[in-house]
């Protein structure tokens, strides 16, 4: 237990030094991780050990300003700025989240070729004309300030100066490395992914920032995420005080990722959080109840195809809406039920078309209503038998209802607590909710 006013001993583990080594050679890192993971603390850590060729951009950049300071030339100024972040990082009473960069300042550090740069990065991604004026017309005497679209930079949103304070600071060529906590705070989703575009293009990084070596970004949102080279993305986790380091290897670990940061919920895009494929119409009305009763935070899909030999039909549109199944982060979520008669060799073309196997249910027996819950069976059907089908009749002890009517008849007794039969709950609900994560409130 620490004192309240001792700094934890948070380190880097063994294994994870090397990993954290390697993000010095590459061009562009993105880390993740849940809150207190230690994302902030990866980052301030190999700011300082990387020295004064790094820059550290932290969350509390909001700033602002009427007119533009003097530029007074400073040999020292990066190592002098390099020094300030290491004392206020070295501090032993608290986290200092401070970003050691004046906007106002930065603007009149930037050689006028920079400037130049900045109002065309400005112009591209928010359409806004940026331009240095005099406060007193025909005075060169006066002091600047910064135009945007015909008003003062300081009347601007808040969101338009993180996002300038962020270009402004990457267009610093006295640093080949920059470590930006957070780059999606306070700026829209559109802006982020304008931002994000800008960044990723190839062709803007060479012309705008040529002396950019290494990029690295600690984000929760999905927008900054490297799609186009997914082991460029990495995970943080913490245990204790104890922080690893962990490269995306494959497609389903950065859709895991994906899923993460959006909150683990694709309701909050309004899309549902599973896709489930169906035979025929008493699946379907079964299913999709039962769903709703057990998960009532949570959205559902239930698909009926009518009949086996559509569901792959049903699976190409899912693939055009999709794009890919196999890369996108539905691919877990999507389930295809089956009775235990299906067209042969079905579960294989299924599982080409990008849905994992494990997510293919096929019933040991020829229909849902053997899966139906045994007290409820019970309360339609008195007795202890085992029902029989005969085409569409479903009969028990003498009593027989049409399969849609016995379907209706059974929705309409299910509850939120109702126990359903061992191999519904083992074989469809368990991993249904093993994909879910942490239940929605």
């Amino acid at each position: 237990m620490y004192q309240y006013d001792q700094k934890p001993g948070t380190r880097i583990a063994d294994g994870s030094v090397r990993m954290a080594q390697a993000l010095r050679e590459s061009d562009y890192s993105v880390l993740v991780g849940r809150n207190n993971c230690g994302k902030s603390f990866l980052l301030k850590t190999l700011t300082q050990q990387w020295g004064s060729s790094a820059s550290y951009l932290g969350p509390a950049r909001y700033q602002n300003f009427n007119v533009l300071g003097y530029y007074t030339p400073n040999r020292n100024r990066k190592n002098d700025k390099w020094q300030q972040f290491s004392n206020q990082w070295n501090r032993q009473d608290q986290n200092i989240d401070n970003s050691p960069v004046n906007l106002q300042q930065a603007i009149a550090e930037l050689s006028d070729t920079q400037r130049s740069r900045l109002s065309e990065i400005v112009r591209l991604l928010l359409g806004t004309e940026l331009e240095i004026r005099f406060t007193v017309e025909n005075n060169s005497m006066s002091q600047r300030y910064i135009s945007c679209g015909g008003h003062n930079i300081s009347f601007t949103s808040s969101g338009f100066r993180l996002v300038t304070t962020l270009v402004t600071s990457l267009l610093d060529a006295d640093y080949d490395t920059f470590l930006i906590d957070e780059p999606e705070l306070g700026i829209s989703p559109e802006a982020q992914g304008v931002l994000a575009d800008f960044l990723f293009d190839r062709t803007h990084r060479s012309t705008y920032f040529p002396h950019i070596k290494t990029l690295i970004l600690a984000t929760h949102s999905t927008i900054f995420l490297d799609r186009q080279n997914i082991t460029n993305n990495f995970r943080v986790e913490k245990q204790g005080d104890e922080i690893t380091l962990q490269r995306v290897e494959d497609q389903a670990e950065f859709n895991r990722i994906h899923f993460f940061l959006l909150g683990n919920r694709f309701e909050t895009l309004y899309l549902p959080c599973s896709i489930v494929l169906v035979e025929g119409k008493c699946d379907h009305l079964f299913i999709e109840r039962v769903l709703a009763l057990r998960y009532p935070n949570s959205q559902f899909s239930v698909i009926p195809a009518n009949s086996d030999g559509r569901i792959k039909e049903v699976l190409n549109i899912a693939k055009g809406l999709l794009t890919d199944i196999q890369r996108s982060p539905y691919r877990d979520r999507i389930f295809v039920v089956l009775d235990s008669v299906h067209s042969k060799g079905l579960a294989e073309q299924i599982t080409g078309m990008g849905v994992p196997s494990e997510n293919i249910v096929v019933w040991p027996k020829n229909g849902i209503e053997y899966y139906y819950p045994p007290m409820v069976l019970d309360r339609i059907f008195p007795g202890g038998r085992e029902i029989v089908i005969d085409g569409d009749r479903v009969s028990r002890n003498g009593i027989s209802y049409g399969k849609t009517e016995l379907a209706e008849k059974v929705v309409t007794q299910l509850k939120p607590d109702t126990v359903m039969s061992a191999e519904f709950e083992d074989r469809l609900l368990r991993p249904i909710e093993s994909r879910l994560g942490p239940t929605p409130r």
